[in-house]
């Protein structure tokens, strides 16, 4: 069932000539490895409000003046 426009489309597929190169089906376990560490991940979106990025903001400061109290005592 070959109508004028498929012989004009095998007609010029026939004009090109590709190589395929020989190439490997199959990956090695160490690639797998490879592109199972090396895979890009999406980073989560974390949206804070402004009492949220106030607390962030502030914890470092809090957590170096708790850590700092043992020192007091000494």
């Amino acid at each position: 069932m070959k109508n004028k426009s498929d012989e004009k489309l095998f007609q010029k597929l026939d004009e090109f000539v590709v190589e395929v190169p020989d190439f490997p089906m199959e990956k090695s376990w160490m690639e797998r490895a490879a592109n199972w560490l090396f895979d890009s991940v999406r980073l989560p979106e974390v949206e804070f409000t402004e009492r949220g990025m106030a607390l962030l903001l502030f914890l470092p400061v809090l957590i170096s003046a708790i850590s700092g109290i043992p020192f007091i005592f000494l």
